[in-house]
């Protein structure tokens, strides 16, 4: 049986989950913004700006949509900090729930659980650039996301990837969160054109039905997206214990498991486009990863055996 891990018959939007604009400490408003990465490709972003949730109605088009989101964070005043973005399933929501900033993983998994049961999903954002071990994220409970790159922490201080603390998570703890990649722009340089600004640079292509805010949302939850840099993934499933891919032209494709077990296909050059791996026997998940030659790399949320055999 052909068991689909990224939908067919569904269009892929590009979306920017972590966006800054004036109405916390970004450069451009919000309708600069939605310009901006329109004219890029995008058709999804979440305004996450810090402790504001403010819905965007005037900003919806045929071929937009502006997801209403918020950051939190909380720190323990010596550098390390949790930064959280909640996406809410009400594109009208403009009230958190109340919660206490408590840096440990129990306060961290309360704030999370009450936004949760409030119909906001988690992204956990940025682990290097937060100085945060895996002690301080590997237990915690219901995030829905798990940021594996971010544009502006890469152009900071060269601290953007999050891939190895994605898999700690995965193989470490007891839940298997999407992997997304973003830009947490702040445009800081004020020119799309400076080698200093932090927008397109890492994007999360979302597979849904429709350009409306409940199907990309329910597309989101499901995990029916993947994270990338700049190679695309085309097709993905699982048929008689055999992976199939399809991508963009690329050099080098990685099947990881929670063990040394993995596949791996290398070439010079970027003209690999499939791939087909062997998933027969046990494991308990399964990720993709597709890079080119200019070190840009595509990954897949991990697939668990039940997802995969149930």
């Amino acid at each position: 049986m052909k068991k689909l891990l990224l939908p067919e018959n569904c269009k892929a939007y590009k979306a920017n989950l972590h966006c800054h604009s004036t109405l916390s400490d970004g450069r451009y408003d919000v309708a600069k913004l939605k310009t901006l990465y329109r004219d890029r490709g995008y058709s999804i972003v979440a305004f996450s700006d810090h402790d504001r949730l403010i819905p965007h109605p005037e900003l919806f088009s045929d071929d937009f949509i502006p997801l209403t989101a918020v950051e939190h964070g909380i720190d323990d005043r010596t550098g390390r900090c949790y930064h959280l973005n909640f996406i809410s399933e009400d594109k009208d929501r403009s009230v958190f729930p109340p919660f206490e900033r408590d840096y440990s993983v129990d306060g961290v998994n309360r704030l999370i659980a009450a936004a949760n049961e409030a119909g906001f999903i988690c992204q956990y954002n940025h682990p290097r650039w937060s100085f945060q071990s895996a002690e301080e994220y590997r237990d915690l409970k219901g995030l829905w996301a798990f940021e594996v790159f971010n544009t502006g922490c890469e152009l900071e201080m060269h601290d953007g990837w999050g891939d190895r603390e994605y898999e700690i998570i995965c193989r470490d703890g007891k839940e298997y969160p999407a992997a997304v990649a973003t830009d947490d722009n702040h445009n800081g340089a004020g020119d799309p054109a400076s080698p200093y600004d932090d927008s397109f640079g890492g994007w999360t292509t979302v597979f849904s039905p429709e350009l409306t805010y409940g199907a990309v949302f329910s597309a989101l939850k499901r995990g029916d997206c993947y994270a990338t840099t700049g190679p695309e993934i085309y097709s993905l499933y699982v048929e008689d214990n055999k992976l199939y891919a399809r991508f963009s032209p690329a050099c080098s494709v990685c099947l990881r498991f929670e063990t040394r077990r993995t596949g791996v296909l290398h070439t010079h050059g970027d003209d690999m486009t499939e791939a087909v791996f062997d998933v027969s026997g046990n494991y308990r998940y399964f990720r993709l990863e597709v890079k080119d030659t200019h070190n840009n790399k595509a990954m897949t949320r991990a697939y668990t055996f039940d997802e995969i055999n149930g």
